[in-house]
């Protein structure tokens, strides 16, 4: 499951071969914020991905490299990898199980497992999912909720979602946050999209805890651009 919808960013779609016996995804997104679960943790960021499926499995890599300097945050460069498998069940959902290993060129990586179940209902699309990263025994429950409203004059929609998450860690504060997210899809051709998007994100950490992560507000609006292709 590609981390970039998680966090806020923009909530692109892999546009693979479809009906293909594996298609291949890839996009490349702009940030003026780099936010991960309520939290922003750098500006300006620059957000590549790459995931290859065939049936129900799917693997992939998602990026995250800072382009001002945010070495005092130690968040610099994030490569993340993730395998997973997403099971059709009843009704119009379905079942996401995988694996991601976190890995920070200025902090310890971490391996984090998840488990969702997501589903679309007369267009509405929720989603539950819960994390636990073992490193940093941490558990994450998350919530989300889209709905795309069709533009048709201009052909194409608007993209909206919100998202209600909650992080337990081991040895610190838990935290709540939530977000919301309206993103514009255009479609180049039929293996090309461009997507722009405006976000805002809030968490309920207090001021100690934020100023360490270098941080001085608890909540954030920012934009995205990303450009998604599919082969």
């Amino acid at each position: 499951m590609k981390k970039a919808l998680i966090l806020g960013l923009a909530a692109v779609t892999g546009i693979g071969a479809a009906r293909a016996e594996y298609s291949v995804s890839s996009d490349i997104t702009f940030a003026t914020d780099y936010v991960f679960r309520g939290v922003q943790l750098s500006e300006n960021t620059l957000h590549p991905s790459i995931e290859l499926s065939s049936g129900q499995f799917y693997l992939g890599y998602w990026g995250a490299f800072p382009i001002n300097n945010t070495g005092s945050k130690g968040w610099i460069d994030e490569y993340d990898f993730y395998a997973g498998a997403n099971i059709e069940l009843a009704n119009e959902t379905s079942l996401d199980v995988g694996v991601t290993h976190y890995y920070y060129t200025q902090a310890s990586s971490t391996t984090e497992v998840y488990l969702g179940v997501t589903g679309e209902f007369g267009g509405v699309t929720p989603g539950v999912y819960v994390y636990y990263d073992f490193d940093l025994e941490a558990f994450t429950a998350q919530g989300s909720l889209g709905y795309s409203i069709p533009l048709e004059t201009a052909g194409t929609s608007l993209d909206v979602s919100a998202t209600l998450g909650y992080v337990e860690p081991d040895t610190a504060d838990s935290y709540t946050y939530y977000g919301v997210s309206a993103v514009i899809p255009f479609k180049l051709s039929d293996t090309a999209t461009i997507s722009v998007g405006l976000h805002y994100a809030k968490n309920d950490l207090g001021n100690d805890v934020l100023a360490s992560l270098g941080n001085t507000k608890d909540d954030r609006i920012y934009g995205t651009i990303g450009l998604t292709l599919g082969f």
